[in-house]
């Protein structure tokens, strides 16, 4: 298939060099047909945009490839992760391509001019390019925040266009939130097994909204356009709330480790699995092999059962503290808490040492991990795994309505039990057998304040920036879509990667720093000998050698600073504009900005 993209290093040199090689540039690729005999009929049309699934909707990945899911977030703090800001400014690459917005417009062109295509037909195709534009000018206004807008195809030979100016990302944002409303007004309710509908179009509008609506409002650049957007968020997720297709499944774990999800309830869109076709290797890392392990900071942010956070409640009965930690061995953390907690990470200390299967924290996922596995199944090791993987789901809709309404002051009871409590309501068994673990209780709402059986929430560890309603259902998105991908970009539009800090304050780690507390005196032999000489350990009492958090972050250069304001540290919100370009964009007479921080030197 013809790939020109605006990145434009071969074209720049071949017009300056005024070399003759428009024919070729011309032809088409080995891939593809001419364009009078493939853009004949219906068939051809969606053979051409079968190519974006893979490039999309990742799922797990394939073969030994990751995914987004688990350690696909492991620069957020679901991770302890040794991790440093990016130090120099890319000089080539860094996600800067326009490729996949060359091929959409192609495809919105090419339908356009079919002569022997239905109204219906060409709206509905014509909306799926315009769904896959706006799916990439997502990505590219993430990474880069202004970023030029092309909505047809453009003549390598027009240097004005292929080199025009970076477009405010407002600008970007309002196109990107008009081409996915036209694909939600004309793309098909069904369109066959596994194909884009209205349904995966709507999803994708409301996390796409909810994103670019909170990261300008945040990073103070348009509140009017953020109000806009925020409000696109809320329609799109009630479109899908209110059709009656899909309903909150009470086997939570079950989602993410089903072998099928073509009958789940929950599930708007999957990537499908199948041996010897298309495998993946996710399950394997939840199986038999070593973690990169899940922080302290995510164990304590699950509620106590009682709907309360562990400082405040009752039920989990908090402490004692030392150096503002908990000295509270796993087992007694992991009682009376969220079914999700249960759900999601395992009940027991995993150690390098005396376990084969560890995490670097002590704290194991198995949210990924199917209920019968065992480490002989030999599709469950290497890269053979075949669990269908969620690309979206009911449960995600309804946190991101909740968010956005409250972003627009008008989340109350009614938000809310259409939102977090129905999130609340399922039934979740310990690795799905025997009784369903206590629900937690419904949240009630009056105006930003937040109870729970009539118990006020006033949480310790509440960033006092963030009013307790929003602070609530923060905390609803970190743990329902633990290990799914969203945590970083979170962080990134409300403003927070302050919470990514790890640097020691008076030699005392961050919750990101550390993990499980461990007893030391239970381990003898050779398991505490390999214990001892494979993993470190913070002593929180230093005249007592028996009690000890594992502690990953042991070394200064494993730690991450933040500096408010500071603009070295700032700048990690948006990536750097590869260097090549802006002078490629130079020699030809034209301008690329920079985005701010990335023209400082290395620390």
């Amino acid at each position: 298939m013809k790939k020109i993209v605006y990145i434009l290093n071969i074209v720049a040199l071949a017009f300056i060099s005024f070399t003759a090689c428009e024919d070729y540039l011309d032809r088409p690729g080995l891939d593809q047909f001419e364009d009078d005999e493939f853009w004949t009929k219906e068939g051809n049309v969606r053979l051409y945009a079968q190519r974006a699934y893979t490039a999309y909707f990742t799922g797990y990945g394939s073969g030994y490839t990751w995914g987004k899911f688990f350690t696909g977030g492991a620069w957020a703090d679901e991770y302890s992760s040794s991790s440093i800001w990016t130090q120099n400014t890319a000089t080539s690459g860094n996600g800067w391509t326009f490729e996949w917005v060359r091929w959409a417009n192609v495809l919105i062109d090419r339908v356009n001019k079919m002569e022997n295509l239905t109204e219906e037909e060409k709206n509905h195709w014509i909306g799926i390019g315009r769904f896959f534009r706006a799916m990439e000018y997502s990505d590219l206004a993430k990474l880069f925040g202004d970023i030029p807008y092309f909505d047809k195809i453009v003549d390598y030979k027009d240097l004005e266009t292929s080199y025009k100016k970076r477009d405010p990302l407002p600008y970007v944002a309002k196109k990107i939130m008009e081409d996915f409303q036209f694909a939600a007004d004309y793309v098909r309710e069904n369109d066959g097994i596994q194909q884009v509908n209205r349904s995966i179009v709507l999803g994708f509008m409301s996390r796409s909204m909810l994103y670019f609506g909170t990261f300008l409002k945040y990073h103070n650049i348009d509140q009017t356009v953020a109000n806009e957007l925020l409000k696109k968020s809320v329609w799109a997720s009630e479109e899908i709330m209110n059709s009656g297709k899909y309903q909150i499944v009470d086997d939570y774990r079950g989602i993410f480790t089903s072998a099928d999800l073509s009958g789940n309830k929950e599930v708007i869109f999957y990537r499908q699995y199948e041996p010897a076709k298309v495998t993946h290797c996710l399950v394997s890392y939840n199986n038999a092999e070593p973690q990169t392990g899940t922080t302290l900071k995510v164990v304590e942010t699950y509620l106590a059962s009682d709907g309360l956070p562990i400082k405040q409640s009752p039920t989990y009965n908090y402490g004692p503290e030392k150096n503002g930690h908990e000295l509270k061995y796993y087992l007694d953390q992991y009682k009376n808490r969220d079914p999700r907690l249960a759900a999601s990470l395992v009940d027991s200390i995993r150690l390098q040492g005396p376990h084969t299967a560890y995490s670097t924290t002590g704290f194991l996922c198995w949210k990924f991990l199917p209920y019968d596995a065992n480490q002989k199944d030999l599709i469950y090791l290497g890269n053979t795994n075949i669990t269908d993987a969620p690309i979206l789901r009911l449960g995600e809709i309804l946190l991101n309505y909740a968010e956005a309404k409250a972003e627009l002051g008008e989340f109350d009871q009614v938000a809310a039990d259409k939102s977090i409590n129905v999130l609340r309501n399922r039934s979740i068994k310990k690795n799905n057998i025997g009784n369903p673990l206590p629900k937690l209780p419904h949240m009630v709402v009056s105006g930003t304040d937040v109870y729970a059986d009539g118990i006020k929430i006033n949480d310790p560890d509440r960033d006092p920036t963030v009013n307790p309603l929003l602070w609530e259902i923060r905390r609803e998105r970190a743990v329902e879509l633990l290990f799914e991908g969203f945590r970083k970009d979170d962080l990134k539009r409300w403003k927070k990667y302050e919470y990514l800090k790890t640097e020691e304050t008076n030699g005392i780690p961050t919750k990101l720093g550390i993990g499980a507390y461990i007893d030391l005196s239970k381990f003898t032999g050779k398991p505490k000998e390999d214990l001892m000489k494979n993993v470190h350990f913070y002593y929180p009492d230093p005249n007592d050698l028996t009690k000890a958090f594992v502690y990953n972050l042991y070394e200064k250069n494993m730690r991450r600073d933040w500096v408010p304001g500071n603009s070295y540290y700032e700048r990690q919100y948006l990536n750097a504009v590869p260097l090549d370009q802006i002078k490629l964009y130079q020699d030809l007479g034209y301008e690329l900005t920079q985005n701010p921080g990335w023209d400082m030197p290395a620390k």
